[in-house]
């Protein structure tokens, strides 16, 4: 079966960015988009609930626990692995918690960004299950290039995703996955063995200029709120 996913997405309930959107809202437009597999990745904090979870199964959505963790100060997304910040900290402890399982993946790794990999892949290459191909580029502008070279060069599957922060962004850039079933080993089964296709497309340059004038405007509105009645 053909399965729609997405492995990197932020809520409200992220303590690192601002989000507009809640988990429940990002479910709700996820389903109604036809996606099958998501996984919620908050920066260090790992949102997954019971709650959560029955609700994207009620929609015919696979919801995998999952977090993007800052390992080494390197955003790395771990998706169905135990996860503790103070416990979590460097690769040496993924290596452990991948000995029960789990699916580790490399996100926007060669982006010009401090947190982004960049050599700490390769130095860590054997804990890494998949590459990230993000939404973030345009026909002129894009730092994928080289996490697509180096997928393929070390035979690494290449998985898409939105790395949502934004309910625009949703459905941007998305894996179709191959899978017999859909269960959290089939999933992961089915990428490890390569049965995965990245769907994608660069964005246009309105939603760039969309994207930074809500990040200029923002402050500005929060700054211009109404007072209170005294």
């Amino acid at each position: 079966m053909i399965l729609k996913a997405d492995f990197h997405i932020h809520t409200r309930e992220d303590p690192h960015d601002f989000i507009r959107y809640t988990a429940v809202e990002l479910l709700a437009e996820a389903a109604r988009q036809g996606f099958q597999v998501l996984a919620l990745t908050c920066h260090n904090k790992r949102i997954h609930t019971d709650e959560l979870r029955s609700r994207a199964e009620d929609l015919g959505i696979l919801l995998i626990p999952g977090v993007e963790a800052a390992i080494e100060g390197k955003h790395t997304l771990l998706l169905d692995m135990p996860y503790s910040r103070l416990r979590v900290r460097n690769f040496k402890h993924v290596r452990a918690l991948k000995k029960d399982g789990g699916f580790v993946i490399a996100p926007h790794p060669f982006f010009p960004a401090p947190k982004c990999l960049n050599g700490k892949l390769r130095e860590n290459l054997d804990v890494f299950d998949a590459i990230e191909h993000s939404h973030f580029y345009t026909t002129t502008f894009n730092f994928n290039h080289k996490a697509i070279a180096y997928a393929q060069r070390m035979q690494i599957p290449l998985v898409g995703t939105s790395d949502c922060h934004r309910i625009w962004q949703l459905g941007t850039t998305y894996t179709l996955i191959d899978a017999e079933e859909k269960t959290l080993p089939s999933v992961f089964a089915a990428i490890r063995a390569g049965r995965v296709r990245v769907v994608t497309a660069p964005l246009r340059p309105l939603d760039r200029i969309r994207e930074k004038w809500d990040g200029v405007t923002r402050p500005l509105r929060d700054t211009l709120r109404p007072l209170a009645p005294s």
